[in-house]
Parts: C-alpha cells; structure tokens; sequence
C-alpha cells in the first residue's frame, strides 16, 4: 500500500477520503489524458487530406457549393475557438483534481482553480454558439443568393455547459467562503 502526502490529516472517515483522494487522482489523468486526445484529434482535422471540409460540413446544413479553400480555413480557424477553451478547462480541472488527490481540498488555490474552470465552461458555451454562427456563415458563402444560412441558435449540451459553469463559479464563491470562516474560527481559538 502507498503512503498518502499527510495522512496525519486524515479525518475519522478515513475511508471515504481514501476514496477522495483515489477518484482525484484518476479525474486528474484522465483530465489530461482526455486534452491530449483532443489535441490529436484536432491535429487530425487539420492535417488529413479533406477531412476539415467533411468535419465541419457535419455540423452546418445546407452547403450547396464547398465554400473557398479561404472560407474553408477561416471556418476551421473560428471553429477552434470553443476547442481551445475545453482544451484550456480539462488542464485546469486536471491540476485541481491534483490538489485533492495531494489532500489539499482546502488549499486557498482550490477557489480560484474553481472558479477558472466556472468561467472557462461559460466561455466555452458562449463561444460555441457564437463560433457556430459565423462558422455556418463561412461554410455556405460559396451558396448562390439566397441560399447563404445564417443560423444562431443553442442546444441542450450547451445550457448543461452554461449551467456547469454557474455551479463551479458559484462552488467558488462559497470554497472562499468556507475558507474564510474556517480562518475567522481559527483566529478566535
């Protein structure tokens, strides 16, 4: 059995902060693991041979004419907006599965990495919807008039992502809070 980084701190529950600190440490790789995918992924998209077109034409409906080798590259560009952002969420849920793994659940960083994640989901729901937009805008600018789409729109594994965000900002606030009361009841013993 490996030895636990302060286990002098463990509560008399000690099997459930085992199990705390066992899943942290799994949410943790698989955190990173899940950002290198994407990152490969992604390098996939861009580097095989049509596979950008066909990618992004799954997501817009009504391409009549492939859009410019131009249009095509901006459309990628843009659709790489959102990517960035979960890319940019994933290591920063990765390094806060770290600290619980490590048994720093209340370590004064723990807000802010919350809170980062919170805004970085938000983010990401907003820029996808945006990047959604002009996306479709690019891809179907080749169409004959009238026939370009403009589509804005939100779909439900969006408002999950906006509401995640709400509730790590929202965990944040009261992680800040808890910490401060905790600080108060220490200076008063």
């Amino acid at each position: 059995m490996t030895s636990l980084p302060e286990t002098e701190n463990i509560p008399s529950d000690a099997p459930r902060h085992l199990r705390l600190i066992r899943l942290s440490g799994f949410a943790s790789w698989a955190s990173f693991a899940s950002a290198i995918l994407i990152v490969i992924a992604t390098a996939f998209v861009w580097l095989g041979d049509g596979t950008l077109f066909t990618w992004l034409a799954k997501s817009v409906e009504g391409i009549l004419v492939p859009p410019s080798p131009l249009a095509l590259g901006m459309a990628g560009v843009v659709s790489m907006a959102p990517i960035v952002l979960l890319i940019a969420m994933l290591v920063e849920l990765g390094r806060l599965f770290r600290l619980f793994a490590g048994n720093r659940v209340f370590d004064p960083v723990v807000p802010r990495r919350l809170g980062r994640v919170g805004w970085l989901a938000f983010s990401s729901c907003a820029a996808s919807v945006v990047c959604k937009t002009v996306v479709t805008l690019f891809m179907t600018s080749a169409n004959p008039p009238g026939h370009r789409i403009l589509s804005i729109g939100i779909d439900s594994q969006g408002l999950a992502s906006l509401m995640i965000g709400f509730l790590f900002l929202v965990l944040s606030l009261v992680m800040q809070e808890a910490l401060g009361l905790a600080e108060e009841n220490r200076s008063f013993v």
